[in-house]
């Protein structure tokens, strides 16, 4: 090849990398609003024994919405969003919501320091040793939350730390 064709090769590769920044910095989707597939769809049932020896299925939730969230002892954003969780907890599981935290990729000792750091009251409990209910909802980092309605719908797939409107517009159109 000549020189001519390196040459227009090398502006063909340039504009298609600033094609694909501007995209990427002005119209691709922000992260945390990537559409799932799993919306719409039932909830993968599980069951779960919390750290104070509680079992709980998914199933017996029925007619109850539940706020499922995946999380760690080393995530930064789980310290972020713990108190909001907390507190949502306190507002609207005695309205009839159920909140539920899975820690994933953590050892016990880690995750109940967590809990006490954090004074988390509400049903937390590990994912099994291979981890296969984070694998069922296509768990890819932490924290993740699922909105899940009263008939076991997945309603919403939150990427990252959940924040209040988000929980409260959930629970307010549920209960």
């Amino acid at each position: 090849m000549n020189r001519k064709t390196y040459f227009a090769l090398g502006i063909l590769l340039g504009c298609g990398i600033l094609v694909t920044m501007i995209y990427g910095l002005f119209f691709a989707s922000i992260p945390n609003e990537i559409p799932s597939a799993q919306i719409g769809k039932k909830a993968h049932a599980f069951s779960i024994t919390t750290f104070s020896g509680q079992p709980v299925t998914l199933e017996g939730l029925k007619g109850k919405p539940v706020i499922l969230n995946f999380w760690a002892s080393w995530c930064v954003a789980c310290r972020q969003e713990a108190h909001i969780l907390e507190r949502a907890h306190q507002r609207y599981t005695p309205q009839g919501a159920v909140f539920i935290g899975i820690a994933i990729n953590d050892t016990r000792e880690a995750s109940l320091a967590f809990i006490r750091r954090f004074g988390k009251t509400y049903l937390l409990a590990p994912d099994d040793k291979t981890g296969s209910i984070s694998l069922d909802y296509g768990v890819t980092a932490v924290p993740e939350t699922f909105l899940i309605d009263k008939q076991g719908f997945i309603v919403k797939k939150v990427l990252g730390a959940v924040d209040r409107p988000t929980i409260e517009d959930f629970l307010n159109a549920q209960l």
